[in-house]
C-alpha cells in the first residue's frame, strides 16, 4: 500500500507516516502542500493519506478540515505524535546574529512566545524542512527536532522552543473509501443545520449528553454559502454503528440536521 503524506523527508508528517502501521505501507509518498495529498488518494482510490488535524496549541488545520466536507474521503484511522521544535542557523552563527526566521505557518504560531521574546521577524516557507534551504548569516529556520543529524551543513542553536510542553498534532489516515472495522473505538460526524435557528448547536450536544456519548473534538466550520451558517464536526468516543449512536443520528435527522459519517474507525495512537 502507498502513503502519501506532506513533504518533503524530516516533517513531521513524514515522521507520522511512518509511525502508521509501517508493515502494510510499502511506499511513502511525498506531496508538496496539503491540498495535494487529499487530492492524491481520489486519483488513486487504492491507497491511503495521513493529514494534520488539530494541534494541542494552534487547534484546528482548516484546509483538512474543509477538505473532509468537500471531497469524498473517509476517516479510517488517526494516529498522535509529539511535536517539539529546534531554531537552526549555519555552523558558527550565534544567537545574536539572527534578525528573521523561517518556518510554515503552524510551526510560527506554536513557537511565537520565543520568536517575541528575541524580537525576530519571520516568514513562511512551503515545509519546516525546506526552511533549512533558506539559512544564512542573520536568519535561522524553525523545524523539527533531530534534522541536524541529518542536514550536516546546520546545527540546532537551541531546542524545544516550542510555547507549551507536551505539544502534540493528531494526524488523520484518509481514504477514498470506507474500511470496515469490527470494533471501532471513534466515529466523526459531519453535522449540517437545514436552517439557521436558535440553540442549533445546544442540540447537538444535548442529544449526545442523553445518551452518554462523550465527545472528544467539537468544531465549527463556514457552510461558505452565507454569512453565520456552520457545518459542526463531532467525534465521540464510539462507533457509529452502537445502538446509542444510531439513536442519536436519528434524532438529529428529526431535527433537521442533515447528519454524514466521515469516519468510524479503531483509533491507532
Amino acid at each position: 500500500m502507498k502513503l502519501y503524506y506532506l513533504g518533503p523527508l524530516g516533517t513531521f508528517s513524514h515522521m507520522a507516516a511512518l509511525k502508521y502501521k509501517q508493515e502494510e505501507i510499502k511506499e511513502y509518498i511525498p506531496k508538496s502542500n496539503l491540498y495535494e495529498v487529499v487530492k492524491a488518494i481520489e486519483s488513486d482510490p487504492q491507497n491511503i493519506a495521513i493529514a494534520p488535524i488539530e494541534n494541542s496549541i494552534e487547534g484546528t488545520i482548516n484546509i483538512i478540515a474543509d477538505s473532509l466536507t468537500e471531497q469524498k474521503i473517509h476517516v479510517i484511522d488517526e494516529l498522535h505524535l509529539s511535536i517539539s521544535f529546534s531554531l537552526y542557523v549555519k555552523k558558527g552563527t550565534k544567537l545574536e546574529d539572527i534578525n528573521e526566521v523561517v518556518s510554515i505557518a503552524p510551526a510560527i504560531n506554536q513557537t511565537s512566545k520565543f520568536i517575541k521574546k528575541h524580537n525576530f521577524t519571520y516568514r513562511y516557507s512551503d515545509s519546516t524542512v525546506q526552511s533549512l534551504d533558506e539559512i544564512d548569516e542573520h536568519t535561522g529556520a524553525i523545524a523539527p527536532v533531530g534534522l541536524e543529524a541529518t542536514h550536516d551543513q546546520v546545527v540546532a542553536l537551541q531546542q524545544n522552543i516550542e510555547d507549551y510542553p507536551h505539544n502534540t498534532t493528531r494526524f488523520l489516515v484518509l481514504s477514498a473509501q470506507e474500511k470496515p472495522v469490527e470494533k471501532a473505538t471513534d466515529s466523526i460526524l459531519l453535522v449540517t443545520p437545514d436552517q439557521d435557528k436558535p440553540g442549533l448547536l445546544a442540540s447537538i450536544l444535548n442529544t449526545f449528553a442523553l445518551f452518554n456519548i462523550n465527545l472528544s473534538w467539537i468544531e465549527s466550520r463556514p457552510l461558505k454559502t452565507q454569512l453565520g451558517m456552520y457545518h459542526f464536526f463531532v467525534q465521540a468516543d464510539c462507533s457509529a454503528d452502537d445502538v446509542e449512536m444510531k439513536k442519536v443520528i436519528t434524532i438529529l435527522k428529526t431535527l433537521d440536521f442533515n447528519v454524514k459519517v466521515l469516519g468510524n474507525f479503531d483509533k491507532h495512537i
